[in-house]
């Protein structure tokens, strides 16, 4: 079976998780951001990093192209480590896998956090920040 893996990556965090998946695999045919050369394969690895508790509207507008594939999706959050969390994302980011396809594993987990994004985070909240650093020591 040919598998493909289409991700999106700011960071660098989803983009290693991508890279992760592909050294398990000897078949893959295509790894990279969205495009349609990744729809020939059977299952479609397809990552992601959090955005507005769901993913990018490029991987949402590749998600609808989808047709009878398996689907893995696998995704990165700044903060947050608990499956209260996550499968809010998930969940949200599974709503846009056409029922024609079957969706075998999800995946998410945190993703590091640059300096500046933690300074702008706690800049608009301080109380925010401090939850988010809790998390993230607890998670190293």
């Amino acid at each position: 079976m040919k598998k493909s893996i289409v991700y999106i990556s700011v960071t660098k965090n989803t983009e290693l998780l991508a890279n992760t998946i592909k050294n398990q695999f000897n078949d893959v045919s295509y790894i990279g951001s969205p495009s349609d050369e990744a729809l020939d394969a059977d299952i479609i690895f397809v990552g992601f990093w959090a955005q507005a508790f769901a993913c990018p509207q490029p991987i949402k507008d590749f998600l609808a192209k989808l047709d009878n594939k398996k689907v893995f999706l696998f995704g990165t959050a700044g903060y947050g480590s608990t499956p209260e969390f996550f499968n809010p994302i998930m969940d949200a980011v599974a709503s846009f896998v056409p029922e024609t396809n079957k969706i075998v594993g999800t995946f998410i987990c945190q993703g590091k956090v640059s300096e500046a994004k933690m300074n702008a985070i706690k800049e608009a909240d301080a109380t925010k920040f401090e939850t988010c650093l809790f998390t993230m020591l607890c998670y190293f």
